[in-house]
């Protein structure tokens, strides 16, 4: 029992020594925060606090009277507030504290020494300020600092001294600042960091000895700025990076040997750069890295064996990049396990169809939004684990009807958005796409665009008739060959048969209007004309070429024009159909507005049968004797 009362007694005062402003739902933390707080020392925070919350607040400054003596307290934030001054000696009474947030307030400077007496201090958040410069000896007795994050403020310059004597560090962020450039030993004493973030500065080079001490460094990025150049040896001396980050810079050149000793390094980003070109040998013996990212770009080609030392790369991102028209036949070369590789968003417009001999683990290809046209039969030999492939909007005509036979794995391929070209060598795809249609993304969206009679029509849904054109015409010309070869030539029937032949052709041409060497037509008959002044057997030579070189074009039913016909006349009778609708609909509109008022069923008898139908001089005479009869019988009641 009086175990008990103790705990309610400690509980009571525990309760009591928390602020009035604030919170204690821990033992040993508080958290405080509102606009109601507008003086951080009228808290009056107890002693007894190894965490303390203070957020959201109206405080504009800290000073030495801010913190009471707080030798225990450990963790101290004071964040999204209005902080804009901090005096020497506002952290003097908290020579314990291991992390230290000041983030999201207005402090444009920091007084020199104001971290003096912060010598066991781990952690330092300054992060979200309007700081423009900072002390040289701003953190020189920081000598157990880890972790010191100063992104987003308007820094334009860092002294060359001021990380001198953080020999701990680990972390590092110095992102979305205004720095143009590095001192050339800015981190030369941060022999242990593993983590620097210089991304969305200012940044124009990267000198030889920006990173030389910086041998245990795994996290470098440097997207986002405006760098021009990079010395050939500003990574030699960084053993153990692992993800670099060049992305969204101005580089139009990379120097020979750039990645040559970056052994551990697993993913590397060049993308959005104004690349004009790779040297032959950029990367060295890189076997872990895994994801190589280089889209948009200006890249025209990429030299052969250029990634023959990235032997366990998995995804690589060659896309966006407009200036991209060939590739040579060894560029993925030594790429043995890739994965994934996306060539979409080019301007490739043919491929060397051993281009993925040598992707033997392939699963995913995208050539998809390219200007390839044609593709090799035997393109995708050897990708026995391709699983996806995207050849959609790629202005492909046609494919080989073989050219997925040897894909095993096949799961799915997109081929919409593409110009098909439906001829009788089409037939050996269309009958494979029949075959395969759950391989294939949305199958029925597949449609031709030539020939003109087929356009806009699905190319499972052309049955033979894509084959119907080409038949008759190697019939016809079969035709007119036998017939020209065993018709004796006669002078008197050849002139005969000379005009009534081609008063026919010329019929035929001017009635289906077709395109074929008008000149050539009139050339012919011009030498028909005058058949009494020529060889006749050159002549029948001269006529047999015509009708063999005419006859396809003229003999062909123009299709197209009937359908458009026939459509026109469609739309016409529907239009005049909805006229003669809509007039009934106005006409009703009037009958029914005429007799909403009336009520009386002889009223409408009477205007729909007239009394007096016709002038009173013409009536016949039984119709006047009625109406006298009428008027009688009317007078007698």
């Amino acid at each position: 029992m009086t175990f008990v009362y103790l705990l309610i007694a400690t509980h009571i005062l525990f309760v009591a020594a928390c602020p009035t402003l604030c919170t204690c739902r821990l033992k040993d933390a508080v958290f405080c925060q509102g606009p109601s707080i507008k003086d951080i020392g009228s808290l009056l925070l107890p002693s007894n606090f190894t965490y303390i919350h203070i957020i959201n607040t109206l405080a504009t400054e800290i000073t030495d009277k801010s913190f009471g003596n707080m030798p225990i307290t450990l963790r101290l934030r004071l964040e999204d507030s209005r902080l804009t001054f901090i005096t020497r000696d506002a952290f003097k009474s908290l020579p314990q504290l291991k992390s230290l947030k000041l983030t999201n307030n207005k402090l444009e400077t920091l007084p020199a020494g104001v971290f003096d007496s912060l010598f066991y201090l781990e952690q330092l958040f300054i992060g979200v300020n309007h700081l423009s410069s900072l002390h040289p000896n701003l953190f020189c007795c920081l000598q157990h600092l880890k972790e010191l994050i100063l992104n987003r403020n308007q820094l334009t310059s860092l002294p060359n001294e001021l990380l001198r004597n953080l020999t701990e560090l680990i972390t590092l962020n110095l992102s979305r600042n205004k720095i143009s450039h590095l001192p050339v030993s800015i981190f030369s004493s941060l022999t242990k960091l593993k983590k620097l973030h210089l991304y969305e500065n200012q940044l124009l080079t990267i000198t030889s000895s920006a990173f030389n001490n910086l041998g245990e460094l795994l996290e470098l990025a440097l997207y986002s700025n405006s760098i021009q150049s990079i010395a050939p040896d500003a990574f030699h001396h960084l053993p153990k990076l692992r993800l670099l980050n060049l992305s969204k810079n101005k580089l139009h050149f990379l120097p020979y040997g750039l990645f040559l000793h970056l052994p551990q390094l697993s993913v590397l980003t060049l993308y959005d750069n104004p690349l004009k070109e790779l040297p032959d040998v950029i990367f060295g013996k890189m076997e872990n890295l895994t994801s190589l990212w280089l889209y948009d770009t200006h890249l025209a080609t990429i030299p052969n064996f250029v990634f023959c030392n990235l032997t366990n790369l998995q995804l690589l991102v060659l896309t966006r990049n407009p200036q991209l028209e060939s590739l040579p036949a060894d560029a993925f070369s030594g790429l043995s396990n890739l994965l994934e590789l996306s060539l979409h968003s080019n301007n490739l417009s043919s491929i060397d169809q051993d281009l993925f001999q040598n992707l033997q683990q392939l699963e995913k290809l995208s050539l998809y939004s390219n200007n390839l046209k044609v593709l090799s039969e035997n393109m995708f030999y050897n990708l026995s684990n391709l699983q996806i492939l995207a050849l959609n909007n790629s202005n492909l005509h046609t494919l080989p009807g073989q050219i997925f036979q040897e894909l095993p794995s096949l799961q799915m391929v997109y081929l919409h958005s593409n110009p098909w070209v439906c001829y009788c060598d089409f037939t050996d795809f269309k009958t494979w796409l029949q075959q395969n249609q759950n391989k294939v993304y949305n199958p029925m969206s597949l449609v031709c665009d030539t020939p003109l009679t087929l356009s806009n029509i699905s190319v499972l849904g052309t049955g033979d008739f894509m084959c119907q054109y080409t038949t008759t015409t190697e019939n016809k010309m079969d035709f007119y060959t036998t017939t020209t070869s065993q018709t004796p030539i006669n002078t008197q029937s050849t002139n005969t048969y000379h005009d009534t032949t081609f008063t026919n052709v010329k019929r035929q041409f001017i009635l289906y209007n077709t395109s074929p060497a008008t000149t050539t037509l009139e050339t012919t008959t011009r030498k028909t004309t005058d058949f009494s002044e020529t060889n006749p057997t050159t002549a029948m030579q001269d006529l047999n070429a015509g009708v063999l070189k005419h006859t396809p074009y003229m003999s062909t039913v123009p299709y197209d024009k009937i359908y458009f016909f026939l459509y026109l006349f469609n739309t016409v009778l529907k239009m005049f159909v909805i006229f003669l609708c809509c007039v009934l609909l106005v006409l009703m509109r009037r009958l029914n507005d005429y007799f909403v008022g009336l009520t009386e069923p002889v009223v409408l008898l009477r205007i729909l049968i007239p009394l007096d139908p016709v002038p009173h001089g013409l009536r016949w005479p039984f119709a006047e004797r009625s109406a006298r009869l009428a008027r009688l019988r009317t007078h007698t009641n």
